[in-house]
């Protein structure tokens, strides 16, 4: 839209529409509106100082407290303005304020997140994306308020901003950190209630879809499949490894040789592997060592079980793996789908579930402690891994029938 010397009315912005690409209305003094593809519209300042260009994010338009009215907006403008005649950088000064109000109060959310973050014993891959996503998008919206003072609207507008930017899944995962957030500071006597409990079904999208994945009366064609003297290459039997043990897809493409001990027929999984920071034990079947046999055959000079055709000392790719999969199943499945498959039937067959649930490495730390524990149900498994097997072998003879 052209740009215009006037003030901007309310009815002008309220009547804005989002577009497929975003776009900018403008306001006088150089205050603009920037209008995003999710309806969102931002109120934003750009500024030259020091012959460097950058923009100034005020905050998005609105009436309720969390956010930015127009008259607002050109207040806070005026004062971005008044710091660049002195030669402070708006952003800087912002961040600054920001620092100070969270050094002034030791009960800041943010203070009381990042002791409890502290506290938890994740891996490490696992726990950086936790505290970089709380860094993304909780500690600039709340982080500075003493946790007493966070309330339920904090929560939902931070929550509603992640929905905005089409990421409800994220939505959930960051209400979940908040509500312990705040349970770690009901027991510390910081705050008396917990605003982050039971919000994430207020988010749209937020349902749990099982991921792709091929049914009990779909695995014979699939078996056949893969054992299709053809279809033999390093994907295929990477595809094959991973329904006869089905760890996660990550787990598996990351394999290295040092990890598989056949004579004890077991795979050691390290800890800085896992999704939880301990090490997962996961029994070898006779027909997995027989496809670990025949991986030996291709990549046996490598340290890895699958090392990408490119960089040899690189796993193959997730989508290289993504893909292999989709052929193999003519797109009914997804790699982390074969967790649900084996999940599924072996819950139906009456095996225990927490011999399942040890398999899918769903075990917390907390609940596995000692060089023994970790091992727990390990003969149980052990049966149940070569019955699954077994199992398999049946329903791919069930195709020739």
């Amino acid at each position: 839209m052209p740009k215009v010397i006037r003030k901007l009315t309310e009815k002008e912005i309220q009547a804005a529409k989002p577009q497929e690409k975003p776009y900018k209305l403008y306001d006088e003094g150089g205050l603009l509106l920037l209008v995003r593809p999710s309806g969102t519209k931002v109120w934003q300042y750009p500024y030259k100082l020091n012959d460097k260009y950058n923009v100034l994010t005020i905050g998005q338009y609105g009436s309720t407290p969390d956010k930015v009215g127009t008259s607002h907006a050109r207040k806070l403008r005026d004062e971005a303005k008044a710091l660049l005649k002195q030669g402070i950088d708006p952003n800087k000064q912002k961040k600054d304020v920001y620092q100070q109000k969270v050094s002034e109060n030791a009960n800041t959310f943010e203070a009381v997140a990042r002791e409890w973050y502290g506290k938890q014993n994740w891996a490490p891959k696992h726990s950086k994306n936790i505290l970089s996503r709380m860094e993304k998008d909780v500690f600039g919206a709340i982080g500075w308020k003493p946790i007493a003072e966070v309330n339920v609207p904090d929560i939902m507008s931070i929550l509603r901003r992640i929905e905005e930017r089409g990421a409800p899944d994220v939505a959930k995962r960051i209400n979940q950190y908040c509500s312990a957030v705040f349970e770690h500071a009901i027991v510390q006597g910081l705050c008396d209630m917990n605003p982050a409990q039971g919000r994430a079904k207020y988010i749209q999208g937020n349902k749990v879809q099982n991921r792709a994945h091929l049914t009990e009366k779909q695995l014979p064609a699939f078996l056949q499949r893969l054992e299709d003297p053809d279809n033999h290459s390093l994907m295929t039997l990477a595809v094959k490894l991973l329904v006869l043990t089905f760890v996660r897809p990550g787990e598996l493409r990351g394999a290295a040789w040092e990890e598989i001990n056949e004579k004890e027929k077991l795979w050691v999984i390290p800890a800085s592997r896992m999704k939880i920071a301990r090490d997962h034990i996961a029994p070898l079947s006779k027909q997995a060592l027989k496809t670990i046999t025949q991986i030996r055959e291709i990549s046996g000079d490598s340290t890895l079980l699958f090392p990408g055709r490119k960089r040899v000392v690189q796993p193959i790719s997730d989508v290289a793996l993504i893909k292999a999969v989709k052929h193999l199943t003519n797109d009914k499945a997804t790699p982390h789908g074969f967790r649900h498959t084996a999940s599924t039937i072996l819950n139906e067959q009456g095996f225990n579930r927490d011999h399942i649930e040890m398999q899918l490495a769903h075990v917390e730390q907390s609940k596995v402690r000692g060089t023994y524990n970790k091992a727990i149900y390990l003969e149980d498994r052990k049966v149940m891994m070569q019955a699954w097997a077994n199992f398999l072998d049946k329903k791919r003879k069930e195709a020739n029938e």
